[in-house]
């Protein structure tokens, strides 16, 4: 404040002149909290300072971001890392070809990305921060995750130790809870579709896949997932219900225990032939009480299987007993394992194929979409007004991931 600076007129005869103050303000922070010394009079003056710019009316385009690096690729585009112009924080950005979508009939599982991304708030799963979108393409704003896909660190180790795995699991296991409260079911649980952040909690991504307006009697019957992953009675074409995250589920704890699902073969026929009729078998080193975990998930009949009255009875089982479920949500357990990130902009946990390229948002021809098309992708763009705070820290990351829309059957390997 400075005196020299106050008319007359917007003073009175109660105003105590107490000395100067000269404010720079540090755009870098979330919060300036600071005592200034009074210059041209006596003491201290503790002045809070934030900063939210009012975007709520501002359309948001691809010039708003820096590409900083390219960290993923799939069928209908790539995603990047970048920077928030205004912000300076680090986001992942997924870019979608409208045409392509359009050509595969993809348009209904994109927008449930969108919808479920933006609807749901959980420890374990992606938060949308804004989506947009220009004539040609989809853009979809999330958190960047920087500590590797769990199918990096699975093939890297070959499996996981029980604790790791029963941590991993249980931190899935709510995610797919939320997910199913918001009668979604998510129907592609794979390693490439986890990410962990830097401090090693896992990050469930890619929604391509998932169906909303499921509700506990609802039943669907399209044919997606990954091969290795599909329950029974997708197989069958009997209808399924949320209960196939359930057998995914199992299916993914079983390949953390051994390093293979429970019924892999390098023959896909074959493969659904073991998925239909195959004794389960465990090796030597899966201990009891996994086993019986197991068997329960993998139970062929969905009525039969552990989870199809909720996941409170997995929660219960005795592989489960020393996980506090209340403390897990909050984040009070100690990961077992943590990824090597330097910083909060370390992407040396993506595939150096991905990340050498430069990023680029490429030049679409014009492919002159109709307005009818065009009207499919009514209601994409999401930009909330409260990403306004300057700055960004990994001490206040949001564990986030992302993934690119598969087509309905997903395959294995690496990258987005």
């Amino acid at each position: 404040m400075d005196k020299g600076n106050i008319k007359e007129s917007e003073t009175s005869s109660e105003d105590v002149f107490l000395g100067n103050v000269k404010l720079e303000p540090r755009w870098d922070e979330q919060m300036q909290d600071e005592w200034f010394t009074l210059q041209g009079g006596t003491g201290k003056v503790r002045v809070q300072l934030a900063y939210k710019r009012d975007n709520a009316n501002t359309p948001l385009t691809i010039d708003a971001f820096d590409l900083l690096k390219v960290i993923g690729k799939g069928s209908f585009g790539k995603v990047m890392q970048v920077r928030k112009r205004d912000t300076s924080r680090i986001y992942a950005l997924k870019i979608l070809r409208k045409a392509h979508i359009i050509s595969r009939s993809e348009v209904n599982h994109t927008l449930a990305e969108r919808t479920v991304l933006a609807q749901i708030n959980n420890p374990f799963i992606v938060p949308l921060k804004f989506s947009f979108q220009s004539p040609e393409k989809l853009y979809l704003v999330l958190a960047f995750v920087n500590g590797g896909e769990l199918f990096h660190h699975l093939q890297r180790e070959g499996r996981f130790s029980e604790e790791r795995s029963r941590f991993y699991a249980a931190e899935l296991m709510c995610a797919l809870e939320c997910l199913h409260g918001f009668n979604v079911v998510y129907r592609d649980l794979k390693p490439e579709n986890i990410l962990l952040d830097y401090t090693g909690h896992i990050a469930l991504c890619d929604f391509g896949l998932c169906k909303l307006g499921m509700t506990e009697t609802e039943t669907t019957n399209t044919f997606c997932g990954t091969p290795e992953y599909l329950a029974p009675e997708l197989l069958l074409g009997q209808g399924y219900t949320k209960t196939v995250d359930w057998w995914t589920l199992g299916v993914l704890l079983y390949e953390m225990l051994t390093g293979l699902p429970p019924f892999y073969d390098e023959n896909i026929h074959e493969m659904y032939r073991k998925i239909l009729q195959d004794e389960l078998r465990f090796p030597d080193e899966v201990a009891p009480d996994a086993r019986a975990l197991l068997s329960a998930l993998l139970t062929r009949d969905p009525n039969q299987r552990l989870g199809c009255n909720g996941s409170s009875a997995i929660k219960q089982h005795p592989f489960f007993k020393p996980i506090s479920f209340p403390h897990l949500m909050a984040k009070k357990i100690q990961p077992p394992f943590k990824p090597s990130v330097t910083s909060a902009i370390d992407t040396s946990n993506f595939d150096e194929e991905f990340t050498s390229e430069e990023p680029l948002d490429s030049v679409v021809e014009s492919s002159f979409l109709s307005e009818t098309v065009q009207l499919q992708f009514k209601g994409f763009t999401y930009n909330p007004a409260n990403d306004g705070v300057l700055g960004a820290s990994m001490a206040n990351h949001t564990p986030t991931g992302l993934g690119t829309s598969g087509d309905r059957m997903s395959g294995r390997g690496r990258g987005y």
